[in-house]
């Protein structure tokens, strides 16, 4: 009887003890802090996306597309970036989009994408 006592006991520690792993999210005020921030930063930066968009695309696609297309694109980014800033600023303290993530990639202007950095300018080009 002790040694099932002993046993149960030395399960329920094993088990009941053993914390779980998890990603430490940062509390709620710094994470409205941090969509308060990035809302300010890109409604206010938001018209670099003009000749962000026009180096892009003249780098993938070369520079009579860049120069066509691009302030187009750029124009496009520019009204999306600056009213997604407006956006964030207005509604920091809530939760929106859920866990105060960021409503595009790249959060910044000054961040490359994914997709971009993944194609780069290189890929275009093919050797012999």
């Amino acid at each position: 009887m002790i040694k099932c006592r002993l046993l149960g006991l030395f399960v329920f520690l094993l088990v009941g003890g053993a914390s779980v792993a998890r990603a430490e999210e940062p509390p709620i005020w710094r994470q409205a802090g941090m969509k308060l921030a990035r809302g300010a930063i890109n409604f206010s930066t938001g018209w670099i996306e003009l000749p962000k968009q026009i180096y892009l695309i003249s780098q993938a696609e070369g520079w009579v597309t860049g120069a066509l297309r691009g302030p187009i694109d750029g124009l496009g980014m520019f009204v999306v970036r600056t009213v997604a800033g407006a956006y964030e600023v207005l509604t920091f303290p809530f939760p929106v989009p859920p866990q105060y993530r960021p409503m595009f990639e790249p959060s910044f202007v000054w961040e490359q994408d994914e997709v971009t950095a993944a194609d780069g300018p290189s890929s275009s080009s093919s050797l012999p």
